[in-house]
Order: structure tokens, then sequence, then C-alpha cells
């Protein structure tokens, strides 16, 4: 694809991107993670599309993934002719696909509501969508990380073990999610509607930035902002009425908040970006860490089972730095610093 084949029109039409959203293709997934890095301008264009494809809705019409990527296949080529589709007017765009989701209507009426939705922003067809709200959960086992594009364009990197739950669509006046673990977001900016995570108790509001939330801990949550204003608060333990039981605390970038799952207590302070951000770029940081801390993080990080057989306690704190390393070659590199020893049997690492 040429650099210049980027706006929303052309992501729509590309078969590769689809796959991508829709997390069909391993390799589709590797490619378009590596362009999202390294194109940022383009973010705004390829938010749009997500937020389309998203909104395109299979789950009561039997569809399956092959299925989908064939009816992709046949809109686009409803849509495409020797004009080059960067060229095409919105309009013509919008009759083309009119004209050829009429033909499918009886089972992919969904699909047209999604389209005039985020094509048009007309208020009418909003209200028939959140009719339609259904209940999206994504969870990843250890030893796996996921990248998550939620209905408003939204990007989530969920940790190993973790999991998150949204509607799909959004409410109309708030963007709500639960997280379970541990997640990176990237929020879509938008005024009207604020994004809220609720984790253990503790409700994390932005309108749009970058942060991330560490719930693994059954005694406290971390909330670390990377980019814009974040408030944390404690709610009330009625869930029902989702009151808040402390004051909202503002944070600013590189400031994090801790806040304790069964006090009021809430605390301010910097943080250490590459120890708690280090995960997303597949960075494993240890600063001090116990026998115990590194067993959690590796039985975590890399889907094993982990047997401490050691009965003496190691006579000082394990510090490292790894990216993107087996742990194979991470066990070489911490066992002669941290004076212990370790083997591989029947599927399980042995430390001595």
């Amino acid at each position: 694809m040429k650099s210049e084949n980027f706006q929303t029109e052309d992501l729509l039409m590309n078969e590769s991107f689809f796959n991508w959203v829709k997390n069909n293709n391993p390799n589709d997934s590797e490619f378009w993670e590596a362009w999202w890095e390294e194109n940022p301008q383009y973010h705004e264009s390829a938010r749009e599309a997500i937020r389309i494809i998203e909104s395109l809705s299979f789950d009561d019409t039997g569809f399956s993934a092959n299925d989908q990527v064939e009816l992709w296949r046949n809109i686009k080529s409803e849509t495409m002719d020797s004009t080059p589709v960067h060229s095409m007017k919105r309009a013509r765009l919008s009759k083309v696909w009119s004209s050829y989701l009429k033909k499918v209507a009886a089972v992919t009426i969904p699909i047209l509501l999604g389209t005039v939705l985020y094509l048009y922003h007309e208020k009418a067809a909003e209200e028939q969508n959140y009719l339609a709200q259904q209940m999206i959960v994504k969870e990843i086992p250890s030893g796996q990380k996921l990248t998550v594009y939620l209905p408003d364009g939204s990007r989530v990197k969920l940790n190993s073990e973790s999991k998150i739950s949204y509607p799909k669509p959004f409410d109309k006046n708030k963007r709500m999610v639960s997280l379970e673990g541990e997640a990176f977001f990237e929020i879509t900016p938008d005024s009207l509607r604020p994004f809220l995570v609720i984790s253990k108790g503790v409700e994390t509001r932005v309108v749009g930035t970058s942060f991330n939330v560490n719930a693994y801990s059954n005694s406290h949550v971390e909330v670390s902002v990377v980019s814009g204003k974040v408030s944390v608060k404690k709610l009330s333990n009625d869930k029902s009425t989702g009151s808040a039981s402390t004051e909202p605390v503002w944070l600013s970038p590189a400031e994090q908040a801790i806040c304790f799952v069964n006090e009021s207590k809430l605390t301010v302070s910097g943080y250490n970006a590459n120890e708690v951000l280090g995960w997303s770029d597949g960075v494993l940081h240890f600063n001090n860490a116990s026998m115990e801390e590194l067993v959690i993080e590796l039985e975590r990080w890399y889907g094993i089972d982990i047997i401490i057989e050691r009965e003496k306690p190691i006579k000082k704190g394990i510090v490292g730095e790894f990216r993107n390393q087996s742990l194979e070659e991470i066990m070489m590199g911490l066992h002669t610093t941290s004076e212990f020893e370790y083997e591989f049997k029947n599927g399980k690492l042995i430390i001595k």
C-alpha cells in the first residue's frame, strides 16, 4: 500500500486491515501493529475505519470468519473501479455501499446501521444502534498478550492473565469498561463521553489520554499516567449506586495513584516507567525483586509452572531487564548474579 493511501475509505477497502481489526489473522496483526507504531499521523483515519468495522455485527447472521472476509471482498469489488479510492467522493462511496448492502439487508441489517452511523453520524441511526447493545468480553491467559480495539477506536493492550468487558456500542453519555489484571489504554478523545475503567472498586476517568492500570494485586490498584489528565477515585461498596467514597484525585503525566482495595486510602507519587510500562513493549524488568515476585512474573509472562525447591533465601534482591528474550535466556542471565540453580523438567521450571 502506498503511503498516501491511508485515508479512512482506503483502509475500509483493505482486506488485510479488516482482518487485523477482526483478529482473524496473526500475519495481518503483525503487519498492522508495526504500521500503527510507525505511522502516528494516520491514527485518526485508522480510528475512524476501526469504529466502522467494529460496528459491523455478524453475531446474529451465522457468518463464520471466512464468510465475513468473503462478504467484505464482495463489498470491496462493488466499490472499486479505475478511479483511485482516495479520490472518490464520499457521496459516491456512500451510494455504492448502500446499493450493495440493500441486496443483503435481510441478514446484514447491522452492517447497514453501522455504516450509516459512522459515515454520517445521524442521530436516528445512533438511537437504533444503542438498542442492539451487547456485552463483549476479551480474556487472555498466561503466556500471551492481546491488543483490543474498542467500538470508539480506542486501543487497549491486555497483559497476560487479564480480562476486559465492555458494551458494544458504548452508552450515549459514557464509555465504561471493566478490567481484571493489567492493561495499557490509548483512548480516543470524546469530550461528550468520558471513558471510565472500573477495577476492584476503583474508577479511572479520562476524556482522551494514555495510561496503565494494574489490578493484579488483591490489595491495591495502580494507575499510571503517560499522557493527558486522569481522574482516580474509590467507589463505595454499594455497586448498585456507583457512588464515590473518596474525592477524585487528578493525575498528570509521570504520576501514579495507588488505591488500596479495603481502605479509603489513596497515594500519589512518581513511577519508574521501565518497571511499570515495560511489559507493553516486551520488556521484563526486575528491580530488587524477591524470589516469590520473580516466580509470579515469570509464570504469568511465559505460561509455565515454576517449582521452588530452594529453602535458603537469596542474599539480595533480583535485578535485571530483558527485552523479548526467552525464558532460558533470562534464567541464564539471572542464576549467576542471584546465586541459584535451575533446570527444566517435564515442562516445568525448577529453581534450586
